[in-house]
């Protein structure tokens, strides 16, 4: 392999016939587009300790985006936060429904990349099992399945109402904003998501702006996984007290 091609380039030449729609980890952080999505992964962070004492809960579910969730987890651990993922516990279906779940999910989820099924990932917690008043921030990343699922649940939006209402930090990204429309919590704001999903927020009463990151309040919303950077930058501003300086 010659000497001058990087770790990226050799894994996208690994990739080039995929068999499903996939979003490519490689391809994103080679593009010199996402320099900054980039340099979370492959640099030390300034400042380890930036978050130390804080604590983010991520909710999440089966069908999340992996690059999100990742990135999400990878961005806050790397500067000392105390991070939870969160999911609904396992589900049950009727035999009727013909739908079936692997023992794993107990204790994992399974992410995806766009459509291709990507791996498992443990959860921390619960939602039932969560206090609510102990975070100091929620993330609701994307992927379509995973808030789709999520925004149906009585319990996730039950925690993110409360978490509102008590004026932790709410961020969402992609779809992820579609849970907090169905939570109620959006009225009035102003937001952005994956861009299909305008028309939803909209009808919640959101005011959708077209950017990578609007912050309205204590509520930090992206659009897609070509944001994740300036995404997790705000909601970490939020965080610190530095918003707006």
């Amino acid at each position: 392999m010659p000497n001058d091609i990087s770790p990226f380039q050799a894994l996208l030449a690994s990739e080039a016939s995929p068999a499903f729609p996939r979003i490519s980890a490689a391809q994103l952080l080679d593009a010199p587009e996402n320099a900054a999505l980039r340099q979370i992964w492959t640099e030390a962070p300034t400042d380890p300790k930036a978050f130390a004492g804080k604590r983010i809960g991520v909710i999440a579910t089966d069908g999340v985006e992996e690059i999100e969730l990742t990135t999400i987890l990878h961005f806050f651990k790397q500067r000392g936060a105390e991070i939870d993922l969160i999911s609904p516990k396992m589900p049950s279906y009727p035999a009727y429904l013909g739908l079936q779940t692997p023992a794993i999910r107990g204790t994992h989820i399974l992410t995806i990349r766009f459509i291709e099924t990507a791996g498992w990932i443990a959860f921390d917690k619960t939602v039932d099992a969560v206090d609510e008043p102990s975070y100091d921030a929620f993330i609701v990343p994307g992927g379509s399945w995973n808030p789709d699922t999520l925004r149906a649940d009585l319990q996730v939006r039950a925690l993110l109402q409360k978490a509102a209402a008590a004026g932790k930090i709410i961020g969402a990204i992609c779809h992820g904003p579609w849970v907090l429309a169905d939570a109620g919590l959006l009225k009035g704001k102003r937001v952005t998501a994956w861009w299909s999903t305008r028309p939803d927020l909209e009808g919640a009463g959101a005011t959708y702006s077209d950017e990578p990151v609007v912050v309205d309040g204590k509520f930090v919303t992206s659009r897609a996984p070509i944001d994740l950077a300036p995404f997790v930058h705000a909601i970490g501003d939020e965080l610190s007290g530095n918003a707006g300086r």
